[in-house]
């Protein structure tokens, strides 16, 4: 089988951690990279063959590629997207979010099934070791059913000079801030294990002294199994991600390194008042290691569909225009 070649619209950032994972796929050939307004430096390509790689100003360049991929900044994915879609048969993996504004998300909407089963938006989390806990723990530690699940996740990347000539600190460019880079990973998740929101709630601040883009967020909502979802998330704090499961029979932690596991609810103490419950399953995680296999198995999903020439699942699109819809409407 020939093979499967890729072109990029983005080589920095978020964009490198991509490129590394398709460089090892078996028979994932990176054979082309894009940018509207400069020559791209081959030696920032972390590509093990760079002999054969293309670079180029003409987005046309990439119409040959099997799969074109989208890792450039939020405001700029629908405009790719409407030239690939309009000029391109192949195969698109976009970063989440999908789009910046409800006007371009509503045209997403109104594509064909066709064009939908070949756009893949890479909200990773759904592969994750996160993803494994949220499914199968509640059942196999008989935890009961969810009552409340919260999440506190941040660094500091607001205070960092640089940060000031990122598209993140504008506003105009980046119109719900770390929600929608950061914040939408883990409202994405929930919302497809247990479905569409209810009775959504956002507060929005900002902390940095550069740009007024939104740096801190705190959204809340519930579900229709009477779960409830409190998220914070932050380019303005330490670095933390601290994650609480609460279940009518027990309770899952994430915490630095860490992950536990406590149930039953019955302890009591020798005066027969409730006491903390047993500790019951523990692990110890790495956090970066996690995130990059959850990205991995993302890339591996969307190389396989085009090795088998399979349509991208509905269901993927369908939850993406979800999550992304639920961030732009929250009037920010």
């Amino acid at each position: 089988m020939p093979n499967i070649k890729i072109g990029f619209i983005g080589y920095k950032g978020h964009a490198t951690r991509l490129i590394k994972i398709l460089d090892k796929i078996d028979q994932c050939e990176i054979s082309h990279f894009f940018h509207p307004e400069k020559d791209i430096d081959l030696k920032q390509i972390p590509v093990a063959n760079k002999s054969k790689l293309v670079t180029t100003r003409n987005l046309n360049d990439l119409y040959s590629c099997d799969g074109v991929i989208i890792s450039s900044p939020n405001h700029t994915h629908f405009a790719y997207l409407k030239k690939l879609i309009e000029n391109y048969k192949g195969y698109i993996f976009c970063e989440k979010p999908p789009v910046s504004t409800l006007k371009e998300l509503n045209a997403l909407t109104k594509l064909s099934a066709n064009d939908k089963k070949r756009i893949y938006f890479n909200f990773n989390m759904r592969f994750s070791f996160l993803n494994e806990v949220l499914r199968n723990f509640p059942q196999e530690y008989d935890l009961g059913n969810p009552i409340r699940i919260a999440i506190v996740v941040g660094h500091g990347l607001a205070f960092k000079k640089s940060y000031k000539s990122s598209w993140r600190a504008n506003k105009k460019l980046h119109k719900a801030g770390v929600l929608e880079t950061l914040g939408i990973h883990y409202f994405d998740l929930i919302s497809f294990l247990f479905g569409p929101p209810n009775n959504l709630c956002l507060k929005a601040e900002n902390y940095s002294p550069y740009g007024n883009s939104i740096d801190t967020c705190h959204l809340s909502c519930s579900f229709k199994n009477h779960g409830y979802f409190n998220l914070t998330c932050s380019y303005c704090m330490p670095f933390v991600k601290n994650i609480q499961m609460n279940y009518t029979n027990g309770f899952i932690e994430f915490n630095a390194n860490k992950m536990k596991v406590f149930g039953p609810r019955d302890v009591f103490d020798k005066q027969g008042l409730f006491t903390s419950p047993h500790l019951i399953y523990k692990k110890t995680i790495n956090n970066d290691r996690l995130y990059f296999e959850s990205l991995k198995k993302s890339c591996q999903y969307f190389i396989n569909c085009i090795r088998n020439k399979k349509a991208i699942n509905l269901k993927y699109f369908k939850q993406s225009i979800l999550s992304n819809r639920a961030c732009l409407n929250t009037n920010l």
